[in-house]
């Protein structure tokens, strides 16, 4: 028996079973005393209802149209009592359907071919429904995109498919009352920068999402909130994600933590491509460095794996909105790469609540009411065409450029911050919810200009290795001191406003791969261009006399080998400290007659 696609499916029941209905499915009769097969006698030709099993059906059918993986809910009566069991597909035919039987089936050697024939054809008129795990944009089959929500949002109608939120990881059903969220917004966010900045951050993972699919350049947009735990971080964060969804961490809601393998945390992102994630509690994450799951996370793509087979796996994708909070600032987890510093937005120390009655407010409503918002902003995009995301991006980047302070980043900076704004645009055009969209780019402006600073790589490793001078400057000889260290790191000179510092090099550049900088070479360069080094000629290094002819061993200690050269001279380091830098902190003043006059009357001489 085929199924009439335009045939209504059979729904079968335990209720229906219980109050007497029986099923004539083939030669099979399902009922509530157990499933018969009609068997017709050889010689009489008398067709006799003989019982098989237990009764036993298939109440729906349902594919993921992910993977176009299928499998079927099937209920089957034991020990009195009715139960459901969610099974493969494959697992109908005869040899796998038998082994069910540890879930106490009623599956016996005798007749498992012929149960196995009943479930095989009852399946097929079985009420059927299709789910998808990957949320956010998605390409049809026709070349159409739509928005995966709890349910296919386009601009046409689509099949009734649903979210899985039983495999899923999501609980994207919306709850509550639109007009509810919007007042709220009105009353505790409106006035409030900060707060409305991280409203368009919720919706922004919709643009991010379809941006990504034709922009090489967008990629996921990581926003980080350090600071203190009374500051209102996570509430903050929950409130952009009830944009989009349940901002709860129970019942699989969009608040998440950063407890978890870096593969867990990216199992989840991905397919992900435009609902909005909270990673709570960067504290929770026993990551020695943060630096490689940055950097997937922000890239939107898990590294290549090979399967059980040794085959290349399929690698995980997704381009949306991540958000994270700590109390301590997440680039004190990776190395100093600048890259990670553009790719990944840092608020520290901000209030985002104006006060705990604030916060409280704000959670009272996102508990119950979320996720209308993003629905009705996504339809908006569909009613105004699509393009309309690519036409506000290219509006606000300008405004961007225009407005940033002068950077080699500027450009990229300028892309992410549009994607917030033109979020925060539509929000406006389709919610009315007239959030200052200046006063937000003036906040984002300010944050970028403390971020400049603390992008200069260059600058922080200078910072860092006049600590370690100032810390370990019992290593280092002294001009005119014939009193050597035991392990020497280098030698220092006196000058008029500054002190040389010359780091035999191997030393430096290992001292600045242990403080995070991985490649010494660029931030030797990046000091050669500020003029931080004393130099000869084109070259970054010098060669300075460290040690007397009669220290050769102690030289060959501090350069780690046996054969040093002829000549006295070390390759190093020479960088320039300024005398007001140091000042206070060199623990044991130099003879006078080691100084020029300007250096000498510093220290009081």
């Amino acid at each position: 028996m085929k199924q009439d696609a335009t045939r209504q499916p059979l729904i079968i029941d335990q209720r229906s079973l219980e109050e007497g209905k029986t099923y004539p499915i083939l030669h099979f009769l399902l009922k509530h005393e157990g499933l018969y097969m009609n068997d017709k006698d050889k010689e009489t030709g008398k067709v006799t209802a003989v019982k098989i099993s237990e009764p036993m059906f298939v109440k729906e059918t349902v594919q993921n149209l992910d993977t176009k993986d299928v499998y079927v809910k099937l209920c089957y009566r034991y020990k009195g009592k009715f139960h459901e069991i969610d099974i493969g597909m494959g697992q109908l035919i005869p040899s796998e359907l038998i082994k069910l039987s540890g879930k106490g089936l009623d599956v016996s050697h005798e007749n498992h071919r012929h149960i196995a024939k009943f479930l095989g054809e009852q399946q097929k008129l079985a009420p059927h429904r299709e789910v998808y795990r990957e949320v956010g944009w998605h390409e049809e089959e026709d070349g159409s995109l739509v928005f995966r929500h709890h349910h296919v949002l386009a601009k046409e109608a689509k099949p009734n498919a649903t979210h899985d939120t039983k495999g899923g990881f999501f609980n994207l059903e919306p709850k509550g009352s639109l007009d509810v969220w919007k007042r709220m917004i009105e009353e505790e966010v409106k006035g409030n920068t900060p707060l409305e900045m991280m409203v368009c951050a919720g919706f922004s993972s919709v643009l991010v999402g379809y941006l990504s699919r034709f922009y090489d350049e967008v990629d996921t947009l990581l926003i980080h909130l350090a600071g203190e735990s009374t500051k209102g971080k996570t509430t903050a964060a929950l409130l952009a994600v009830s944009v989009m969804g349940m901002p709860s961490n129970k019942k699989k809601g969009l608040q998440k933590t950063w407890n978890g393998t870096s593969n867990a945390i990216i199992n989840m992102m991905s397919g992900n491509y435009g609902i909005p994630i909270v990673l709570d509690e960067l504290s929770m994450s026993d990551a020695k460095s943060l630096t490689s799951e940055l950097y997937v996370l922000a890239a939107g793509q898990e590294k290549s794996r090979l399967n059980d087979e040794m085959k290349q796996r399929k690698q995980g994708t997704w381009a949306t909105t991540a958000l994270s909070t700590g109390e301590q600032s997440i680039f004190e987890r990776t190395n100093q790469n600048v890259g990670l510093t553009v790719r990944a937005f840092e608020f520290f120390e901000i209030p985002w609540t104006s006060s705990a009655e604030n916060a409280d407010a704000i959670r009272k409503v996102i508990r119950n009411h979320y996720g209308h918002a993003g629905i009705a902003f996504v339809q908006y995009l569909f009613e105004s065409g699509l393009h309309i995301i690519d036409k506000t991006w290219e509006k606000w980047q300008t405004v961007c450029r225009e407005t940033l302070p002068d950077s080699p980043f500027r450009t990229r900076i300028a892309k992410k911050y549009a994607i917030l704004l033109a979020a925060g645009d539509i929000a406006n055009q389709s919610l009315s919810l007239s959030l200052d969209l200046e006063s937000i780019l003036s906040f984002l402006v300010e944050q970028e200009k403390e971020r400049m600073i603390a992008r200069d790589n260059g600058a922080k490793a200078f910072n860092y290795v006049t600590q370690l001078f100032v810390q370990h400057q019992n290593n280092f000889r002294r001009e005119g001191n014939i009193v050597s260290p035991a392990n020497c790191w280098g030698k220092m000179f006196f000058h008029r406003d500054h002190v040389e510092v010359a780091f035999l090099k191997h030393i430096l550049e290992q001292k600045l791969r242990e403080g995070g900088f991985e490649d010494p070479k660029v931030v030797i360069r990046s000091w050669k261009e500020k003029g931080w080094l004393v130099t000869e000629g084109d070259r970054a290094t010098k060669r300075t006399k460290i040690f007397e002819n009669y220290e050769q061993e102690e030289r060959k200690k501090a350069l780690g080998t046996a054969n040093v050269p002829k000549k006295l001279q070390d390759t190093t380091y020479n960088i320039k400290i300024p005398l007001e830098t140091l000042k206070g902190f060199i623990s044991e003043q130099p003879h006078p007659l080691e100084m020029d006059e300007t250096a000498r009357s510093w220290y009081g001489f």
